[in-house]
């Protein structure tokens, strides 16, 4: 697992990224981001992840391989789903 912090070149906005979050108890959820609608889902995910509630990640999918992401800063995140 990698942190999107250690990565600038992490494609917050693309639609081939797979967003989830995990809660406390181990509940999976995936978050919807690359329509306008799905723009309330995503501040609650933030919200939630801001609050410890829950961690977010992503994975980033590859040619050959895919990527699995802690969103660890979630002020980039948030600058770069303009959510601030």
């Amino acid at each position: 697992m990698r942190n999107t912090s250690n990565c600038p070149e992490f494609p917050y906005t693309a639609k081939n990224l797979c967003y989830f979050e995990v809660d406390k108890n181990g509940e999976v959820n995936r978050i919807s981001h690359y329509r306008k609608s799905d723009l309330m889902c995503v501040k609650e995910a933030y919200q939630r992840a801001k609050e410890r509630e829950t961690t977010l990640y992503a994975v980033w999918p590859g040619k050959w391989t895919s990527d699995l992401f802690i969103i660890d800063d979630l002020n980039l995140f948030a600058r770069a789903m303009d959510l601030e």
